[in-house]
């Protein structure tokens, strides 16, 4: 097949936005598949172009086999609502031509958010009669209105029925969880038009390891009950409960929250750890991906969190790997929430909802001398891992599901697979 990708982020470095497109894409093209990707120019997450990149109208390169083309977008470091909102709009808008000179591929997919972006990917599918799929991974404008970052009803409605009329449009929709299936449904699209296939973890490459390692060492972290965060720090992820609950815990010296990532949070929740003088909590950068596995390896147990209003609209991929690394969850999260479902289901963690810093507290320092039953939940994780979400598994249902369209025609959606999830 020749299938090409949209989506605003497609690095050289395996960047944690970039992982999973980049994993996708090149297995793809492993398994004899023509790929081009419309993409920009690598940013993510600094809001500066990588170096040996430019900014520039159109631009094609070579990556794994990918053919890889870039256009034109307003790139800036600021985080706030606008400069934003301007970066998505002008990548949406050049994707446009940039597919144009790309060449007719025989499906097209798209990822969101940006949002937008569908409104590019449908006009090229209409321009080449062939089928468009719509990937979700996050639910927009629902995630931006749960996380705060938009407030006027105008803007709202605005995005709400462009929601609407890409749903209507697309050929197939691909969703990540069963809650983004609900959401769907409710907003009157035909389930026969949705297919779920999960986020993955790549069990080869993010496994178990021994906790007693060199990231622990570089940390001065031996001895410590470490529990980590590692992944964006967006408006999602209400770590200022993991602050507060580290703020408790000041007097206990063998606790360490470890905070690894980048994001819009991050100067705040710095400032907040800074005021309140937590020594007990570590920030770092994004570590290389070649240091992945055993940055994971050195925790006891892994945060994954989500503010009560994102139960629906979002899914931290995050915790996927936390389960392939065998380490222990512990989820801030909405009891109802995807992340608590997949939590209990595997057995694999503990739930503290948002909103309570002391239940949270209370829960870490119930993991202290529970080595056995951590390596148990851990083991559970992983098991889980590798029977529903692995990379090979949800790459054969992404590859069934496009071959379907394929052979169905621009205008037959096919109908959902059966997928890792069930």
């Amino acid at each position: 097949m020749r299938i090409m990708f949209m989506a605003q982020c497609y690095a050289p470095e395996d960047v944690s936005a970039a992982v999973l497109i980049t994993e996708l894409a090149t297995d793809l093209v492993r398994r004899g598949h023509q790929i081009t990707f419309i993409t920009g120019a690598p940013n993510y997450p600094h809001g500066r172009v990588f170096a040996g990149y430019r900014n520039r109208p159109y631009q094609v390169e070579w990556l794994d086999g990918v053919r890889v083309v870039r256009t034109w977008s307003y790139i800036s470091p600021r985080k706030s609502f606008w400069p934003r909102l301007l970066h998505y709009g002008t990548y949406s808008a050049s994707a446009l031509y940039g597919g144009m000179f790309a060449g007719k591929p025989e499906v097209i997919v798209s990822y969101s958010p940006p949002l937008p972006l569908g409104l590019s990917a449908w006009l090229l599918s209409r321009l080449w009669r062939v089928p468009w799929v719509l990937e979700l991974e996050d639910l927009y404008p629902d995630a931006a209105v749960a996380a705060g970052v938009v407030r006027n009803a105008h803007v709202i409605a605005f995005f709400s029925a462009m929601e609407r009329f890409l749903y209507r449009h697309a050929t197939h929709v691909s969703v990540i969880s069963e809650s983004f299936r609900r959401n769907l449904d409710r907003k009157g699209v035909p389930l026969e038009k949705i297919t779920l296939i999960p986020v993955w973890a790549d069990p080869d490459i993010v496994r178990p390891l021994p906790k007693e390692n060199g990231f622990r060492q570089r940390l001065d972290l031996s001895g410590k009950l470490v529990v980590m965060y590692a992944g964006n720090l967006g408006l999602t992820s209400c770590l200022e409960d993991v602050l507060n609950a580290a703020n408790l815990l000041k007097a206990e010296p063998d606790l360490r929250f470890v905070i690894i990532g980048e994001g819009v949070k991050k100067n705040d929740l710095e400032a907040m750890a800074h005021v309140a003088e937590l020594t007990n909590v570590v920030f770092l950068p994004y570590q290389p991906r070649d240091n992945f596995p055993e940055m994971l390896a050195a925790a006891d147990v892994g945060l994954v969190t989500l503010n009560r209003g994102s139960a629906s609209s979002s899914l931290p991929s995050k915790i996927f790997n936390v389960m392939a690394s065998a380490r222990p969850i512990l989820a801030v999260a909405p009891l109802d929430s995807e992340i608590a479902r997949l939590v209990d289901d595997a057995h694999c963690g503990i739930i503290v909802p948002p909103d309570c810093p002391e239940r949270l507290a209370d829960a870490v320092l119930g993991l202290r001398g529970q080595a056995d039953a951590l390596a148990e939940m851990g083991r559970k994780g992983r098991a889980q891992l590798v029977s529903r979400f692995s990379r090979a598994s949800c790459v054969d249902a992404f590859e069934e599901m496009l071959s379907e369209l394929c052979r169905g025609g621009a205008r037959t959606p096919c109908m959902p697979i059966s997928s890792p999830n069930g």
